[in-house]
Parts: structure tokens; C-alpha cells; sequence
């Protein structure tokens, strides 16, 4: 066995290293209990143990692994009953941690003698498989990037070598040491995040044969695809759904390469919608909302951080706090109410938490707020945070959106809970119009500090007075248009941003701003000049020009865009038995798919003044078929049609059975 997922890792001072401990000994154990008598019990006469190959290992560190090294077998010592893990062991209902996908090198140098620098083409988390072909020491480090000049510290950076700084005290490193020829070694009690690695001490030529990484990720299967014809919009998705696989290591972590890799409840709550449709994260999240509650206090109080390890605090930020009911909900729209029936009371005391909250703090905009709307871009690269709202105005809307989705699951549930969701509902209403009469100015027509967040989260919200909605997304649209039409809010802003646009008859812009190459935007991950992202997000907008303190090249919490796209971009809506094709976004088009449990549902369609579509519904399905009102409706399907209204827009609308159907527009009627 390793030394566990958070051993004791080196830090400055003693407490923070204690707090990396991980609870559970190093130890494995079988005990056989009859009745109330113990027939068995490892440590028993005929139980050996001895030491393997494996000298040292660290998730955070690498492995040492040194061929020959095992000891002789001896006999293991019994083991006290009290020791080991407190609380009841119950075995995880969602796959473990597994090999995705077997990828090659796309280039091989070697910059300077016994180093070679191996670029895999892509960032995601795994390890290096590597053959070596004779007796040697070999050492793989694993970092993200190349070195560049505008990369803060470094003094003379070298181009044809990896930059290893923003994993921060992680070692990333991994070294086996062979007496043989030895083929496919790969490490077993680690995983790295990465693109590059420098191998050094390797015998000989490392070519691309010799080398491979294996993907790694928990094994919940990927439920949707899809193609753009935009390469934009395409690499957008690609990281969406690259950064998340990268980060679903039993837990949603926050980002795979550095000192920490934690259940951040931030990221969790923010991605938990766009998991859920990129993935089958039914149970994975449901698990995830377990260990929420062995960590709730009494109060109803969460951590930042589930496990509770290394970094955050308690109580949570309050946007952090929400992953709890989020999560909740989430599994809800997806169709599994057994958390929501299982927690209802814990849902409730969460509830109860937010309302102290308030209380303490005498107000909605007098709220505590230790995290915010992190990370929007700094109008100028390299220098750190751009402009927030007021301290505390996200805290607002995280609380009251918890209190409505509380409301929303009390319903769902039914009977005594919906009893329940009622009194929530209520005080959903009061506090939702609390939070408008708290940050609204009159003077100024615009909430807080006018910054882009303070628009997005009131619209998201349904805060805004309807005789004002017109005057608010129309102030927003402005700040867009000045801000080169691109978003200058951080990851909760980002979360709602694109759908309240497009819910306010503004799609067309949501979709300039995600084309963009421009920075700040998404594009500018995938398309700038020093170091284009493939497979993953930036935690940061101007990742190439800022520091080590916190920089990774695939983190999560940007990434709930990826909803947006398959939904609103892409157009393909899944139901329970029932799918939504929405067509004709924009110019181009899109092949997308998706899976359901009665089969899988695939749709494409182009769009170039007229719209084609090809769809193909599993057997037991129906589906809803919109194409922009251009033109004449062709239709070599059999349902009914007719013409509708959506989000200030005209759309033929058709209604069709399993099968496969082609639809289109024209410019005249084909008989």
C-alpha cells in the first residue's frame, strides 16, 4: 500500500505540515466477526508482511521505485482493534479511478545532453508508461508548460525547456531505477497534471515508442460529444470537459499538478450543472454529498474544503458553502431525489446556517465574504485580480439562491418537505427582494459598484423589478460593448453570465463573446501567441503573465461555460423522455450527441442562412425540433409543426418520434 493520498508533506512550519496528515494509517485489515465473537483477524499466526519496490511515494512528490529492493518476508505483528479509521466503512457505488485513454508524444527533444523534453500535445492528469532498455536510474518530471519570457522570476528562460515553478512545492517527479531491461513501468501511487515532461538519466534514444501517458480519471462514463465547425467554440468545449475529467479523482478537485488537488466546494458548486451533462456524475456527486454531511456542524456549517485538508476554512464563504445544496439540486434536475429524501433535514440545517448568517451579520450587504467572485481578469495582464464587486454582494446572491433551491428541492420531494418548502419558499421571496432594495441605487440605475458581476448575479437571481429588467440587461450589453465585447467578471459571474444574456433575447452577443480570441476570453486560452491551452482551462485569464502563487493550466472553476455551449450553442436539450433541439445558433454548425438511458440521441445541423438538421431519437423518446423561422420549412419528417417564439427570436417548431429525421429550411417549397 502507499502512503495514502495526503501523507505528511513538507511544509515551512510544523502545524501546516500536521494538518496535511491523512487520518488513515498506512495499514490494511480483514477482521471476521460471528455473533459477538472475533473468529479472525489479520496479524493471526500465518500473516507475513515485507517491504516492496516502492521506497517512497507522494500524489503531490512522484514515486521512488527501485527494482530488486523488496525485503524478506516476516511475520506482521497483530493490530490493536482501536486503530485505523473511525466511523463505518461502506464501499463507493461509482468506478474507481481508471486508465481513460493511451496517448503517444506528439515531439521528442533533447535540448541538452540526458535530458529529453516529452510533449503529449495536451494538459490532463496521469502518469508516464516507459520502457527503458537497459540498467538505470530514470527521473520524469511533469509540469504544464514551457518556459517564456514573460513568465514572472525567471531570469533567462529557456524555451526548449519545461517550467516546473507554478506546481509550486510539488515535486511532480518520478524516478525508477531498473537493473534490467524493464518495459512498461508506470508509477501506482500517484498522478500528475501535465503536457510536458523532462526525462532524465534515460540509456540510450528516447524515442516515441519508448514513451506513453495514460489518461486518468475517475471512470464515470462521458455522456456528450460535440463537434463545431467553429474551432473556437470547439476548443472551448474540449477544455470544459478536459478540465473536469482531469479533476474527477474520486473527488471533484480544483486542479491536478500542484500542492493541493482538494475538494474546493467552490469549483464543485459552480461545475455541478455542466458535470452533470457532460458526464454520468449521478453517483460520483451523490458520493460527494455524503462526505459534505460528515463534515456539516451541528449549526449546519460546511468547510471550504470537503475532505477538510491543507487549505480553506470553516465556515464556508458563502458561495462555497452553496456546493452543498447545489449538489443537491443538481441530482434533482437529473432525476435522483434519493440524496435530496436521505438529506432534507441536513438541507434544512444548512438553511438554518444561512439564516444565522444573516442575522450576524445585520444584513444582506453587511455579509461576510473571504472569497468573492474570484478571479476576474485585471484590465492589464500580470497584475493579479481585476475589479470586484463590494465585499460581500456575491456572498448575497449565493444565499439567497441556496434558500430558493432549497425551496425548489423541499417541492420535488413532496409531502412533509414540500410542508417544509413552503415556509423556504417564502422566505426565498422576502430575501430576493432584500437583495435588490440592498444593493440597488436609483441614482445611479445600477447595482453595487457597477462592475459586470453586479448586473449578471441580479438577473440570474430574478431580483430585478420587471418594469427595470429592460434597463438593466440593456446597461450590461453597454458594459459588454465597452469592455471589447468580452467578460470582465470572475468564475460565479461566468456561471451565469452567458445563459442571462441569452434569456434576455441577448444570444447573439453571448455567442460573439465566446468566439472571441481576444483577452480576456475564453478564446484567448486556446489562440495567444505563448502558451495555447489544449484539453483544459486556465485558473487565471492572464495565466501566461502572472506568478506561481496560485496559476494553474487546469482548474475547473471557468469551466460551467461548458453547459452553455452544449445547451444554448449547440442547442441539444435532454429531458427524461423527451430532447430539444434548438438549431441554427449561428453560422456554421455542430455534430453533437448525447446519452440517455433509453439510447443515445444524436443531432447535427448547419446553418448558413438556412438551417439543416439530422436527427436520430432513441426508441420511447420524443423530441422538440426549432429552426430559425427563414424561409420555407422542409420536412421529410413525420409530426406536427408550427411556429413559436423564443428569447426574442421566430422558430419553426416540429414535433417527431424515435427514428431518424431530416429537417431544413429553403428558400423556396420543395413538394
Amino acid at each position: 500500500a502507499g502512503q495514502s493520498r495526503f501523507p505528511a508533506y513538507q511544509q515551512p512550519d510544523a502545524k501546516a505540515a500536521q494538518q496535511t496528515y491523512d487520518s488513515i494509517p498506512k495499514i490494511a485489515r480483514l477482521t471476521v466477526v460471528s455473533g459477538n465473537t472475533t473468529v479472525f483477524s489479520t496479524g493471526s499466526d500465518g500473516w507475513v508482511k515485507r517491504r516492496g519496490p516502492v521506497q517512497d511515494d507522494s500524489v503531490y512528490d512522484g514515486e521512488l521505485y527501485v527494482q530488486g529492493a523488496e525485503t524478506q518476508w516476516q511475520p506482521a505483528s497483530a493490530l490493536a482493534l482501536d486503530q485505523g479509521p473511525r466511523g463505518q466503512m461502506i464501499p463507493a457505488d461509482f468506478p474507481g479511478v481508471q486508465v481513460r485513454r493511451v496517448d503517444q508524444p506528439v515531439k521528442i527533444t533533447n535540448p541538452v545532453e540526458g535530458v529529453f523534453v516529452v510533449d503529449f500535445g495536451s494538459n490532463t492528469a496521469g502518469v508516464c508508461s516507459i520502457d527503458i532498455p537497459s540498467a538505470a536510474a530514470v527521473s520524469l518530471r511533469h509540469g504544464e508548460l514551457m518556459q517564456h519570457a514573460h513568465l514572472p522570476g525567471l531570469d533567462k528562460p529557456d524555451p526548449s525547456r519545461v517550467y516546473f515553478d507554478n506546481l509550486r512545492s510539488a515535486r511532480a517527479n518520478d524516478t525508477v531505477v531498473v537493473t534490467q531491461p524493464t518495459s512498461n513501468w508506470y508509477p501506482r501511487f500517484t498522478y500528475h497534471g501535465f503536457r510536458f515532461v523532462e526525462v532524465y538519466g534515460y540509456p540510450g534514444n528516447l524515442t516515441a515508442s519508448n514513451i506513453r501517458r495514460f489518461a486518468m480519471s475517475t471512470g464515470v462514463e462521458q455522456k456528450t460529444t460535440a463537434n463545431f465547425t467553429d474551432e473556437v467554440l470547439q476548443q472551448i468545449h474540449l477544455g470544459s470537459i478536459g478540465t473536469q475529467h482531469a479533476n474527477l479523482m474520486q473527488i471533484p478537485t480544483d486542479c491536478p499538478q500542484r500542492d493541493e488537488r482538494l475538494g474546493w466546494m467552490g469549483d464543485a458548486s459552480l461545475s455541478a450543472q455542466s458535470m452533470h451533462t457532460h458526464f454520468d456524475y449521478t453517483k460520483m456527486a451523490s458520493a460527494f454529498v455524503d462526505s459534505m454531511v460528515d463534515l456539516m456542524n451541528a449549526d449546519g456549517s460546511l468547510p471550504d474544503v470537503v475532505p477538510q485538508q491543507r487549505f480553506g476554512g470553516r465556515p464556508s464563504d458563502l458561495s462555497w458553502n452553496s456546493a452543498f445544496i447545489e449538489n443537491v439540486y443538481e441530482l434533482v434536475q437529473v432525476g435522483d431525489l434519493v440524496p435530496a429524501r436521505t438529506y432534507w433535514e441536513e438541507v434544512k440545517r444548512n438553511v438554518g446556517f444561512i439564516e444565522g448568517q444573516l442575522a450576524a451579520a445585520g444584513g444582506l450587504n453587511k455579509l461576510p465574504e473571504p472569497y468573492g467572485d474570484w478571479c476576474p481578469p485585471p484590465t492589464e495582464v500580470g497584475k493579479g485580480q481585476g475589479p470586484k464587486p463590494t465585499k460581500g454582494f456575491a456572498a448575497a446572491f449565493s444565499l439567497v439562491r441556496s434558500v430558493q433551491q432549497a425551496a425548489a428541492i423541499g417541492k420535488a420531494i413532496g409531502g412533509a418537505a414540500a410542508q417544509d418548502a413552503a415556509a423556504i419558499s417564502a422566505m426565498a421571496g422576502n430575501l430576493t427582494a432584500q437583495f435588490h432594495s440592498a444593493f440597488y441605487n436609483d441614482q445611479t440605475k445600477s447595482y453595487d459598484n457597477g462592475v459586470m458581476t453586479t448586473y449578471t448575479l441580479p438577473l440570474a437571481l430574478g431580483a430585478v423589478p420587471d418594469e427595470l429588467k429592460a434597463q438593466v440587461v440593456a446597461a450590461l450589453v453597454s458594459l459588454i460593448a465597452g469592455s471589447n465585447t468580452t467578460w470582465t467578471g470572475g468564475i460565479i459571474n461566468n456561471r451565469f453570465l452567458f445563459e442571462v444574456l441569452h434569456d434576455n433575447g441577448q444570444g447573439d452577443l453571448a455567442l460573439r463573446m465566446l468566439q472571441s480570441k481576444a483577452y480576456p476570453s475564453y478564446g484567448y486560452m486556446y489562440f495567444n501567441d505563448l502558451e495555447p491551452a489544449r484539453e483544459c482551462m486556465w485558473e487565471l485569464p492572464d495565466a501566461p503573465y502572472e506568478g506561481t502563487g496560485m496559476n494553474s493550466r487546469n482548474h475547473h472553476m471557468f469551466s460551467s461555460v461548458g453547459e452553455y455551449l452544449v445547451k444554448h450553442v449547440g442547442g441539444l436539450r435532454v429531458h427524461q423522455d423527451h430532447v430539444t433541439v434548438v438549431a441554427g445558433s449561428h453560422q456554421g454548425g455542430v455534430q453533437i450527441s448525447s446519452k440517455t438511458f433509453r439510447g443515445e440521441v444524436h443531432a447535427s445541423w448547419t446553418h448558413d442562412g438556412f438551417t439543416a438538421v439530422t436527427l436520430r431519437v432513441p426508441v420511447g423518446m420524443k423530441a422538440t425540433v426549432l429552426l430559425p423561422a427563414v424561409g420555407q420549412l422542409v420536412s421529410g419528417a413525420v409530426g406536427s409543426s408550427a411556429t413559436t417564439r423564443l428569447h426574442g427570436k421566430e422558430y419553426y417548431k416540429l414535433v417527431v418520434g424515435s427514428g431518424k429525421h431530416t429537417i431544413s429550411t429553403g428558400a423556396d417549397m420543395v413538394v
